[in-house]
């Protein structure tokens, strides 16, 4: 289990993230309770918030899995980078249809 000195500095990494772009797209976080990770989920924005990010911390965008949530085909990108010394996971979910045509 991760300590709590470590899930702080978590902590205090996502808030200067946050404090410093205040312009990035919202998302919903979470640490990591073994791993002081940071997780951020966007909801919306799609590829171009995912990209937001990315302009801000770096890292490397991957596609992942897909699947299905009310009667559409998602599939999931993350961006993994590492923000302070703390490794950041941001994901994002677009229609996998509106992937395809973009091809």
């Amino acid at each position: 289990m991760a300590s709590n000195s470590t899930q702080i500095s978590a902590a205090a990494a996502l808030l200067q993230l946050l404090q410093e772009n205040p312009s990035l797209p919202e998302a919903g976080w979470s640490i990591g309770s073994v791993i002081p990770e940071l997780r951020g989920f966007v909801h919306e924005g799609g590829m171009a918030a995912l990209a937001a990010y990315q302009d801000v911390i770096g890292g490397s965008v991957r596609a992942a899995n897909c699947y299905e949530s009310a009667g559409r085909l998602l599939r999931r990108h993350l961006l993994s980078a590492v923000w302070r010394d703390v490794p950041v996971e941001v994901v994002v979910a677009v229609p996998a249809k509106s992937l395809a045509g973009a091809a």
